[in-house]
């Protein structure tokens, strides 16, 4: 059964608005559903909403007070709360605005909250938690980014994954090419994150970037059907990964070195680059507004998303 979440000394658990935390105390697994708004991408609210509850789960190492019950977490699933996205990355308005203002320090301190975001989900909080990301829709840029550093990617069959950055003169700087490179080569990743193609899920789990592929719909079922066979085996599954962190390693000071990279090239975008970033503005703000039905004829005549959004 499902609960809201009560975390340790957080008594304003009610107080988000970009996400929701839900607790399945059978499981033992948060559930973190994205709402982002105005569009669906991580803007600063969002990722000071992550930051804030992540911190709780990392400072009481994996342990919380559900409604005055202790309970240990052992693993957490990211989805979205928003129809047919994922999450669409990085908040290009945001990016647009302190570019044109030259304004580096606020365009370094967005990128290093979303490194350090991904960096919890790699760790497993420094708790040894398993992390899933449930990828319903279309997951671009960092939203991607944010899939790649989770242990395990579920993706519904029409779910889309790429990274739109080369259209605007950018790459992916907060954690994909250190994440694929370890799942598919160096080389692999850097055409991935270098060309603004877009894959399906099927794609995806062909090259072993999706670990399961499950119909729509069914979700949110085959996450939990996994989490339930993993805990009948729990011991061997949290030895495997903290073994697998000696194995391939991602520290925080790699992320944080080439997203600083990032950072420089950002400052470096010409007008023309700008322009093509506040189109995409457009596209996120039409997605997020756009009904199931309208969403539905979409799919029909243009499957991919940056189809819909160039």
């Amino acid at each position: 059964m499902n609960a809201i979440v009560e975390f340790p000394a957080l008594s304003t658990i009610n107080a988000y608005t970009q996400v929701e935390i839900e607790h399945d105390t059978e499981l033992g697994a948060l559930f973190s559903w994205m709402k982002p708004s105005p569009r669906p991408c991580f803007n600063p609210q969002l990722l000071e909403e992550f930051e804030h509850a992540e911190k709780l789960l990392e400072l009481h190492q994996g342990h919380i007070n559900d409604k005055g019950r202790p309970a240990r977490i052992d693993h957490v699933v990211f989805g979205s709360a928003v129809q047919g996205v994922f999450n669409l990355g990085g908040d290009l308005g945001l990016f647009i605005e302190k570019i044109m203002r030259k304004d580096r320090e606020t365009i370094r301190r967005y990128a290093r909250l979303c490194v350090d975001l991904v960096y919890r989900r790699h760790s497993g909080f420094g708790a040894n938690i398993s992390t899933i990301a449930l990828v319903q829709g279309k997951a671009l840029g960092g939203g991607f980014e944010c899939a790649l550093a989770c242990d395990t990617i579920f993706a519904e069959r029409s779910a889309t994954f790429s990274f739109p950055e080369s259209l605007f003169s950018l790459f992916p700087g907060m954690g994909a090419l250190s994440f694929l490179a370890r799942r598919v080569g160096t080389a692999k990743a850097e055409q991935i994150c270098g060309s603004a193609d877009v894959y399906s899920a099927e794609d995806m789990h062909r090259m072993g970037i999706v670990d399961r592929l499950v119909d729509d719909g069914m979700g949110v079922e085959a996450v939990k059907r996994f989490i339930a066979q993993r805990n009948r085996h729990a011991n061997t599954h949290r030895a495997l990964k903290a073994a697998k962190a000696f194995c391939q390693p991602v520290t925080h000071e790699e992320l944080t070195s080439i997203v600083d990279v990032w950072s420089d090239a950002a400052m470096n975008l010409d007008s023309r680059d700008l322009r093509m970033m506040a189109r995409l503005v457009k596209a996120q703000d039409r997605m997020a507004t756009i009904t199931p039905e309208e969403a539905a004829i979409e799919t029909i005549f243009a499957p991919g998303p940056m189809v819909a959004s160039a």
